[in-house]
């Protein structure tokens, strides 16, 4: 699998625009009426800083709104989740340190 491997949830794009071995930054969107899935990463920790549109982060089992100008900071082994009900949400992902080949998304149920 290339380094640059990543896994991709159904309804969100994700492009890789920074790449280095301390971390990795991707522009994304999750398409309206995209849920992530409750997952949790295990190597990297993540940050989320919405650029446009509307959506909803999980964090500590809690739905809260989110909007352009809004950071979420998830550090790795914490379940969390993204979702966009009624409209594409834009935001960056960065992840340190960079995501290992093949990706870092532990899904959880629930």
């Amino acid at each position: 699998m290339s380094p640059n491997a990543i896994e991709i949830p159904k309804g969100l794009d994700s492009e890789i625009v920074f790449d280095c071995p301390r971390m990795q930054m991707m522009v994304r969107t999750a398409v309206r009426g995209t849920v992530i899935g409750n997952h949790f990463h295990s190597v990297c920790d993540e940050i989320v800083m919405v650029v446009g549109g509307t959506g909803e982060i999980l964090v500590n089992g809690v739905w809260h709104p989110v909007r352009s100008g809004d950071v979420h900071v998830c550090p790795r082994g914490i379940v969390h989740d993204t979702r966009a009900l009624s409209e594409n949400l834009q935001y960056l992902s960065v992840f340190t340190p960079r995501l290992p080949p093949g990706g870092d998304l532990n899904m959880v149920g629930g």
